[in-house]
Parts: C-alpha cells; sequence; structure tokens
C-alpha cells in the first residue's frame, strides 16, 4: 500500500467540551457516549474516527448508522462539513488535504496515508462478515440490535490499529446498552454521560422552546435518563423503591409459584409471597428460576430443589394457558409432564392487558400505603409489590416491558400488545396476581393447594373421558 511521503500539518480549531475531552481520552476498548440532545456527542465520534484513522496509517474504520438515507443524512455529513456548532471550537469536518479519494457507490474514504473508513448502514449483516476492522463506530446505537454490535466486535482484528467499538447512543429504557454499560459494567466497556445542558455553545433559545413539554420527555432527552423510554408499559416501577434486600420468610406468608414455561425461549419461574401487614396486602417475589434449553425434567427438579431451599410449599401453582394444550400424539400436556414430577399446576388467565393492569395497580405507590417492613411513611406513599434484590432477570425486565409499536398506517385506537421480547418472568408475575383479588377489593379465602389445585385436576379428569382435556377447561379456569 503506498503512503504519501511527505508530512502534512493540519491546523484544526476543534476544542472539545469537557465531555466531548473525556470521550476522546478514553483509553477503554469500548466507549459508549451518550444523554440529552445535542450533547456533542456525534461531532466528537467523528473528530475520534478521524483522529484513529491518522493516528494509525493503513487502518481500516467502520462509521455505521442503522439504515443508510440516515447515515448519509446525519453522521457521514457531519464527519465531511462538522457538527454546525460554534465554528470557532466544533468539529468543521475533515480536512480535504489528506483525502486521496471517496468511492461513492462504495462509500469508501481512501485517505493518503492509506487508511480507509467505510460508511455503511448496519441492515445489512452478510456485508460484513468478511471485513477486518481496526476500529468502529455506530451512531445511534440505541436503534440497532446487541448481535450487530457483537458481530462488530469479532471484526475488529487487524494488527495496526487500535481495536477499538466505539458507540454512540441516545438513552432508550433498560436496552442492551444500558445492560453492558451500566447495569453489568462489563470489563472493557466505560460509559460518557452528557445532558443537553452539558454543552454551552448551544443556542440561548434550544432548550426554552420546550418548556411545556412533559417532565418525563425532559428527563429522557434533556437529562439523558435509562429509566424513561417510548412505550413504556409500567413507568411506575422505580428499582430504588421496588427492589429490597432479602428478608426471611414468616411461616404464616402465603406461597404462590408461576410458570411460564417455553422449549426453546427461556422458562420462568417466580415465588411470591403475600402478606398483611398494617392493614394492607403486600407482596414480595422471593426468588426466580430463569434457564432456556432445557426439558420439564430440568425445570421440575430445579423447581423442588428451590422449594425446599426455601422452606415453602406453595398453596398452588399458576402455569401459562398454553401448557394445556395436549400433544395430539401422546394426548398429554405440559401440565400432565409437570405432574409427574408432583407439580400440581393450573392453568393461568388468558387476559394480557388484565395482566398489565393488575400489575400496574400493584407497582404504583400510594399515598396511604406504609413500608412493609420499616413502616415508614410518606407522601407519595409506598408500593405493594416488591423484589428481592436475587431476583435479577425480572428486576431488569420489569422496567423494559414495553408496547408492541403501531403500524404507521394503524388507526388511532388500535389494539394495544406488549412487545414479546424478555416477558416470561413479566407473564409468570401476571399469572400470579391474577390468581389474587384487585387491590381494594375485600379479600376472601384463599385456597390451599389442596383445595384449589385438587378441585380443578377433578374437572379435568371428569372431562378428559370426553377428550376435552385441558385446553377446552383452561380456558374457564
Amino acid at each position: 500500500m503506498k503512503v504519501s511521503a511527505k508530512p502534512i500539518e493540519i491546523h484544526m480549531k476543534y476544542s472539545p467540551l469537557p465531555k466531548q475531552r473525556e470521550f476522546h481520552a478514553c483509553p477503554a476498548k469500548y466507549p459508549a457516549f451518550g444523554g440529552g440532545f445535542g450533547n456533542g456527542k456525534t461531532s466528537a465520534g467523528c473528530a475520534e474516527g478521524f483522529s484513529l484513522a491518522m493516528e494509525y496509517p493503513g487502518s481500516t474504520g467502520l462509521i455505521a448508522r442503522k439504515t443508510r438515507p440516515e447515515l448519509k443524512a446525519t453522521t457521514q455529513q457531519t464527519f465531511f462539513d462538522g457538527g454546525g456548532g460554534l465554528p470557532e471550537t466544533d468539529w468543521t469536518g475533515c480536512p480535504q488535504e489528506v483525502i486521496r479519494s471517496f468511492n461513492k457507490s462504495e462509500q469508501r474514504l481512501t485517505f493518503i496515508n492509506g487508511s480507509i473508513i467505510h460508511f455503511w448502514p448496519l441492515d445489512d449483516p452478510d456485508k460484513l462478515t468478511n471485513i477486518n476492522l481496526g476500529w468502529f463506530l455506530i451512531d445511534q446505537a440505541e436503534e440497532v440490535s446487541e448481535d450487530m454490535f457483537l458481530m462488530l466486535c469479532g471484526r475488529l482484528r487487524q494488527r495496526n490499529a487500535p481495536r477499538k467499538g466505539m458507540v454512540l447512543f441516545n438513552p432508550n429504557g433498560h436496552d442492551w446498552i444500558w445492560k453492558r454499560w451500566v447495569w453489568l459494567g462489563l470489563p472493557g466497556h466505560r460509559l460518557i454521560h452528557a445532558k443537553t445542558s452539558d454543552n454551552p455553545t448551544l443556542p440561548d433559545d434550544y432548550i426554552a422552546q420546550f418548556d411545556g413539554y412533559p417532565e418525563s420527555w425532559k428527563k429522557r432527552f434533556f437529562d439523558g435518563s435509562f429509566d424513561v423510554f417510548t412505550d413504556q408499559i409500567w413507568p411506575e416501577f422505580d428499582p430504588d423503591v421496588h427492589t429490597i434486600n432479602p428478608v426471611p420468610l414468616q411461616p404464616w406468608w402465603e406461597v404462590t409459584e408461576g410458570i411460564d414455561h417455553g422449549r426453546r425461549n427461556p422458562t420462568a419461574v417466580l415465588w411470591a409471597c403475600f402478606f398483611s401487614e398494617r392493614g394492607y396486602d403486600y407482596c414480595f417475589v422471593v426468588d426466580e428460576h430463569y434457564k432456556e434449553g432445557k426439558l420439564v425434567n430440568f425445570h421440575a427438579k430445579a423447581i423442588l430443589a428451590n422449594r425446599s431451599m426455601l422452606q415453602v410449599n406453595p398453596n398452588y401453582t399458576v402455569i401459562d394457558a398454553s401448557a394445556a394444550a395436549m400433544d395430539p400424539n401422546t394426548g398429554r400436556s405440559v401440565m400432565d409432564e409437570y405432574n409427574d414430577y408432583g407439580i400440581f399446576t393450573i392453568p393461568s388467565d388468558r387476559h394480557v392487558i388484565a395482566r398489565v393492569n393488575r400489575t400496574a395497580e400493584w407497582l404504583r405507590l400510594d399515598p396511604d400505603v406504609p413500608h412493609p417492613i420499616t413502616g415508614e411513611t410518606r407522601p407519595e406513599g409506598f408500593p405493594r409489590l416488591y423484589f428481592f434484590k436475587n431476583c435479577t432477570n425480572l428486576a431488569e425486565h420489569v422496567p423494559q416491558y414495553k408496547w408492541k409499536p403501531k403500524p404507521v398506517t394503524s388507526e388511532e385506537n388500535a389494539v394495544e400488545k406488549p412487545l414479546e421480547k424478555d416477558d416470561h418472568d413479566v407473564d409468570a408475575l401476571g399469572y400470579i396476581l391474577m390468581t389474587r383479588p384487585p387491590i381494594g377489593v375485600k379479600k376472601t379465602h384463599h385456597a390451599t393447594e389442596d383445595e384449589r389445585t385438587e378441585k380443578y385436576w377433578e374437572r379435568y379428569n371428569k372431562r378428559r373421558q370426553s377428550n376435552k382435556g385441558h385446553r377446552q377447561l383452561g380456558a374457564e379456569a
């Protein structure tokens, strides 16, 4: 590869803001720069990509976004023409004197030192299978999947290069970015978080124009909060409030198991304890089992082992109604399989939206409700539902549970449906809560396992003689 022998001196006016400077100085292999609108992340990303191309002659980099139109209209334009901020300080674009060529059809930029930058969208993963990269930059990474990020990480194998993967984003709830950089804090990952207010060069009237916007909107797009996002089903959930350290289980607590069974998908099992304190009903989810790709015998043994460890005997076990379906060849169901291991189940409620609403009732803060452990009171009150901190999957999935986006052509009052993603333990929670009376309704006697479960199986055995089985019976349960 021919590299220019003559050194070229370039004077650039770019003067990074403090958060941009932190991003440029970050030694981590996978730095992520994100937060509020207008915080300068795209300018910083383009400037860093240019610097790496200059610092490592002959290296290959990739600047990407989800789709080609978005890439060309935003990130690529910023790379060549600048960020549009103050010309005295902002990134003003790639200097023309260091460019050897730009192939528009292949979107490949070649520098005079032999370095190359590709500008590619991430909607065609097949295009990335054979490329060797020295570094990559994903703009608006919240729009792409974690699998795409991991695929690009697998491309970082060029020797004369930093082998660095950079991510620019606006927070979108507890997604894969939050999970890797905030929740897990994985090795080699570092988060640079900047609010809109961290950029003092924005026009004076920029923030003022949003004065009438909802506080939740400002919290997400100005403060860059991970806890607020579009289509969130349960904004009531607050990990600082709803997750608590485990406490000893009391023998008078009523225990209910909930199972959402999956074969290829995860099987989620929850153990929930219901009790009354100071005249109010509470629920503690005290443990979880979450595993994919296993058979019934594996989950059944895990359930029995966990019962022994917790020293509980559930009043009853509720399972997703689909587990009642009989195999046309064997005449058996998943419920029958669990039955063989001594785990007698009853089918769940089938109404998804009812489960969503019931869970919201238990999660919401009630000004009249004191804290179940300390008895503390406060103006906003406390919820009735809590998760022990060892229920890590549930605490991750509940705040991320969101509505399925409506098609652009749909009517305003189109049916709302939750997005079926990471919802197995969420469903198990709903199955459990739907077996209880709604909050505010006087509770009645809750049947023991012998009463409630035996009643169901007696009805089932009678109907099985007429080949109706679980499916018809489950709809009535």
